[in-house]
């Protein structure tokens, strides 16, 4: 993987000014001195796009090396799993790795275009504490975070003749994450209407072709019913069961209607709202009479994660929308040689890796 260089993904996410990280008499989690942010190393951002994540390395002798993210300094459009990290050592290297990160806050998400990771070093001129490794300048990556991605559709006869968009635009969904990627990702479906079929991941676009040309659609003129939260908890269980190595795992669902013919409905959506996996919800307006736009976003983890069409034009912009969303979920990679410290005696080096970032707001 290319150092510093960004594989967005298909479809692989924050505009208030960051919390600096350094001043001269103090760490300033709040203002920090612009002076100590460095130009980025992409175009078409600024300092002013800066979004920092503060963590510290420690490597005692006798212990495990870890990380530990600092939440009081990071800033808080940056989005983690845990606070703790343990690096795996390689050969004459320490690879420090945090994997799902994401950069949003309430009202966008953010598009990273590149990250530089720097130490802290006090003894250091206090312009210049902040710093890049020059030996481990080259020995650092910024990616997208491979991922496993359900994704759940709604192919029953209220569609009418949009079903074949619809379809279209699942291919096309999955074609971009598999590009994206170098095949690295992951696209696992579930066809459901009155029928649910699940579908095992792939990382190969024909498999999903051939998934979506033989599934045993209801005829247009017929009345059906849509077994939504059935074909939900058949992706969420799936997503649970997949053994890959990804780093992040997300459903995502589209439907035109509401659930109609799911035993247990009420059951159901407990069971969908309980669960750990981030839920995507793309709902299409004006196809279902019995569409409910409050239902469809209750069983997505949050609002943020649900987006409408009006049509099926529309509709292909909100696939692309959500590709967006789940596509820029990041890992940074940092390199240190495997020098130990001594506990009681050595500090933790402090690093931050800054993400310079633009929003990116659904419309």
């Amino acid at each position: 993987m290319k150092t510093l260089t960004i594989y967005r993904l298909p479809l692989l996410l924050f505009a208030a000014f960051v919390l600096s990280i350094s001043s001269c008499k103090k760490d300033d989690p709040v203002k920090g001195n612009p002076d100590e942010i460095p130009l980025p190393e992409c175009d078409d951002v600024t300092i002013d796009d800066a979004i920092i994540l503060r963590f510290e390395y420690t490597n005692y002798q006798g212990e495990e090396p870890s990380i530990t993210i600092t939440p009081d300094k990071t800033d808080s459009r940056v989005k983690y799993d845990t606070t703790r990290y343990t690096p795996v050592r390689e050969g004459n290297k320490i690879v420090i790795s945090i994997p799902n990160i994401r950069l949003s806050d309430r009202d966008f998400n953010y598009i990273a275009q590149c990250v530089t990771i720097e130490e802290f070093d006090a003894t250091r001129p206090s312009s210049d504490r902040w710093f890049e490794q020059t030996e481990f300048k080259e020995q650092r990556e910024f990616s997208e975070t491979k991922i496993a991605t359900m994704l759940c559709l709604d192919v029953s006869s209220s569609l009418g003749a949009d079903r074949e968009s619809v379809k279209q635009y699942a291919i096309d969904f999955s074609n971009q994450i598999f590009e994206t990627t170098s095949n690295e990702s992951y696209v696992g479906l579930v066809l459901f209407a009155d029928t649910v079929i699940t579908y095992p991941f792939t990382n190969d676009i024909t498999d999903i072709e051939n998934a979506i040309a033989t599934f045993p659609y209801p005829d247009l003129d017929a009345q059906t019913f849509t077994r939504l939260s059935d074909g939900i908890i058949a992706g969420l269980d799936a997503l649970e069961a997949a053994q890959l190595d990804v780093s992040n795992k997300v459903l995502v669902a589209f439907t035109d209607g509401n659930d109609n013919g799911s035993n247990n409905p009420t059951t159901n959506q407990k069971t969908i709202q309980e669960s750990e996996f981030p839920r995507y919800m793309i709902g299409l307006k004006g196809k279902g009479l019995e569409y409910n736009t409050n239902y469809l976003k209750n069983l997505a983890s949050n609002e943020t994660f649900f987006v409408e069409a009006n049509n099926a034009f529309e509709l292909q912009k909100r696939f692309n929308d959500i590709n967006e969303l789940i596509a820029n979920i990041y890992t940074i990679i940092y390199n240190r040689s495997t020098q130990s410290f001594t506990r009681g005696v050595d500090e933790p080096i402090k690093l931050r890796a800054i993400f310079f970032a633009k929003p990116y707001r659904i419309q």
